[in-house]
Formats: C-alpha cells, sequence, structure tokens
C-alpha cells in the first residue's frame, strides 16, 4: 500500500507541506482537510492591499489549481478530533480520514473579545471571508472603530485610511504593538499613523458596546464614548488546538514539537508547522511559536524533509523573520525582541522613520528591529544567528 499523509490545515504551512513532497519526489497518496472551502490562499494582503482594492478582486492562491490534481481535497469540513491509536481525523461531517502520517497545519483563529461578538458590524480578520465583509462594509460607512493596536490592527486602520474613512484605534497600552516591539518603536508608529488621521485611545479598553439605530456606541474604560458604523476587533490570535483536546498531544500554547516537527506525544507519525506549532528554540533558550509567513513557509519544508528523510533532516532553529506595511513604510523585525529589551539605535533616525534599532538581552543581540532599511537590516542576520555580544555590534 502506498504511504498516505493527512495534512490537516490549508493554510500555507499546508500548502507548503504538500509542494516540499512533491518536489522531493514523494509519490504516495496525500489528503488536504480545510476548514474553508477556499484552496489555499495568501493571508499578509489581506489586511493591507485586499482592503483597498476593488470587490471584485480575488485572494491570491498559493498554487494553481491543477497542483491539487493528484491530491484528494476535503474542504469545507472542519477537523473535531485525533486518534493517535488508529491514526485518523474525525471530521464534522462525520467522516473520518485514515493516514500514515498527520500534518497539523491548522493555523490560528482570531481572538474575540467579550462584549464585542461578532455582528452585523463587528468582525475579526483571519480568513478571506472575513476580509470580504470588512472590505465591503468600507463601501458604505464613514467611521471605522479599530479594538487592538497590534500589527494586524494598525495594518487595518492604514488601509481604511487609504479608503478615505475616519479611525478611531483603541489600544490599552500606552503605545500600539508596544507589547511586540516596545515603546520606542510603537511611539514612532503611533506618530505615523496620527499624521494620516487616525485618532489613538490609547491606555483605555472596551467596557460596553450598543446599538443605536444604524451605528454602534462604544463605551471605554475611562468612560468617553465612541460612535461608530463598524468595529474591527484585532486582539490577537490563539492556536487552532480545540479538536485536539483529549488525544494525547503535548498542548501549551500551541502544538509542542521537537526541532524536526514530530508532535511530542504523537509516537513520530504526527506532525505541526505553521502557526500552531510550537518548537524549542537553544538559539533563544525558549519554546517559540509563531504567527508569520516566514515561519510557516521554512518549518513546512523543513517538516517535509524529516517526513521523508527521518533522522538526517536538518533540524529548524531559524533567525524570525516578521514584516508589516503601513501606509509607505515597511517595518522588519529579525530574531526575538521585546519591550523589556535594552534598545540601541544602531542607524537612522526615527525622526526621519528609517532606522535600525538592535534589541539586547543579558548583553547579547537578541534581534533588530528596522523601518524603510531593508538592505541594513539583512546585512545584520548573521550577527544574530550566532550569539553576538552588543559590545560587537554598536
Amino acid at each position: 500500500m502506498p504511504r498516505r499523509i493527512a495534512v490537516v490545515g490549508a493554510s500555507l504551512a499546508g500548502a507548503r507541506v504538500l509542494r516540499a513532497l512533491r518536489r522531493r519526489g514523494f509519490d504516495g497518496r496525500l489528503v488536504l482537510v480545510g476548514e474553508e472551502e477556499e484552496l489555499p490562499y495568501d493571508r499578509p494582503p489581506l489586511s493591507k492591499r485586499y482592503l483597498t482594492t476593488p470587490d471584485r478582486t480575488p485572494v491570491k492562491r498559493l498554487e494553481p489549481e491543477g497542483f491539487y490534481d493528484s491530491i484528494e481535497l476535503r474542504l469545507g469540513v472542519r477537523a473535531t478530533a485525533l486518534s493517535l491509536r488508529e491514526r485518523s481525523v474525525l471530521l464534522d461531517d462525520g467522516s473520518t480520514v485514515r493516514a500514515d502520517d498527520i500534518v497539523i497545519t491548522t493555523g490560528a483563529a482570531a481572538r474575540s473579545l467579550p462584549g464585542l461578538p461578532d455582528g452585523e458590524r463587528v468582525a475579526r480578520l483571519r480568513t478571506a471571508a472575513d476580509a470580504r465583509r470588512i472590505r465591503s462594509a468600507f463601501d458604505s460607512i464613514g467611521h471605522l472603530l479599530v479594538v487592538g493596536g497590534g500589527f494586524i490592527g494598525c495594518e487595518v486602520a492604514a488601509s481604511a485610511r487609504r479608503r478615505g474613512l475616519a479611525v478611531t484605534v483603541v489600544e490599552p497600552a500606552p503605545a500600539p504593538v508596544m507589547r511586540g516591539v516596545g515603546a520606542t518603536v510603537g511611539t514612532v508608529i503611533a506618530e505615523l499613523h496620527r499624521e494620516n488621521g487616525v485618532d489613538f485611545r490609547l491606555g483605555a479598553s472596551v467596557a460596553a458596546a450598543e446599538e443605536h439605530g444604524d451605528r454602534s456606541v462604544v463605551t471605554l474604560s475611562d468612560g468617553s464614548r465612541i460612535e461608530t458604523d463598524f468595529v474591527v476587533v484585532g486582539v490577537g490570535a490563539s492556536a487552532c488546538t480545540d479538536w485536539l483536546m483529549g488525544s494525547g498531544l503535548h498542548l501549551s500554547d500551541g502544538v509542542l514539537c521537537d526541532n524536526r516537527c514530530r508532535v511530542a506525544g504523537g509516537g513520530g507519525h504526527v506532525w505541526a508547522a505553521g502557526d500552531v506549532a510550537a518548537w524549542p528554540s537553544g538559539r533563544f533558550g525558549t519554546t517559540r511559536r509563531i504567527e508569520h509567513w516566514t515561519n510557516a513557509a521554512e518549518q513546512a519544508g523543513l517538516l517535509a524533509a524529516g517526513l521523508l528523510d527521518g533522522a538526517t533532516a536538518p533540524t529548524y532553529d531559524p533567525v524570525p523573520y516578521v514584516w508589516s506595511d503601513q501606509y509607505e513604510h515597511k517595518i522588519q523585525i529579525l530574531g526575538s525582541v521585546g519591550g523589556d529589551d535594552h534598545t540601541t539605535l544602531l542607524e537612522g533616525s526615527f525622526e526621519d522613520r528609517r532606522f535600525v534599532l538592535a534589541y539586547a538581552r543579558g548583553g547579547l543581540l537578541r534581534g533588530l528591529v528596522a523601518c524603510d532599511m531593508p538592505r541594513e537590516i539583512a546585512a545584520r542576520r548573521s550577527l544574530i544567528a550566532t550569539p553576538t555580544p552588543m559590545a560587537g555590534v554598536v
């Protein structure tokens, strides 16, 4: 019997696993299970370019449709349970997919906010359907409220301003994206948005929301009230692991894997990659789970090598790379950065919004953030790949 591999999650990681297996000569049976009815598509544009294009613009598929001719597609169905003993996945239509190996690429889901459930005037952004709904709303509204000043919230705000909407962003921290990159870069991004007409309500959170005719009224923790036509909630994401509860796999913040993407507790036949996967990083001395395009694509390729080559496959311990496009600016992040790190400006200036900022922990360079200096940040990648004292960086 030919070997059968089931990929659960029609995400970037899922599509890249399939591509890598075929390119490496795997001629066994492949199954792709996806909750959405869409073939795998590119998600980063959903919060940016997609929201500013005409309504009929389609999402960008990751592979041509013919690529899937040799793959069994089970789209529009959700995985509800995994059986290690039977090496099978139960789907919500009552059917079961059995395989020699099961690859988990179910990604992450946008978190909801108590008091602001999805509704006629409230949406989260994670899927193409979410983006279509938000883009359609942009055609008829005058004011948008974004709850959450992380990268997704800031990208949606920038897209809405490009569409000519009035925009208010509510964020509990003193600056947007502060939890990710700290106050210095957060302040630069806040000023960028203010110059483009965004109203920030920082240090406040949503206390209540109610409908008033064709508008929503949101009350903040500081007692102020905001009338709006539509709300986008962007308060982070959680790994999609609910269907794995009780399976015997090791779950914490995601699915715990080794450095070849084999899932702990999976008996050597369960694998994971992308937003859902957590793995031990020797480089940074911690378990990591990264929700971004580059990690999903790179990790998927390594997972395919592990499936086919076993113990001779390379291990996974990358220098993470993340980016965000806002207005005409590109923010890039290399390595591991945090709000409590010691920061040093290496090049450029914050006033010009062209800079490279170093993040250090324990005297070692751990990460870099750049704005509109792609060559300069790329040239310093090796300084993160190999632990480098800050004295050798500055």
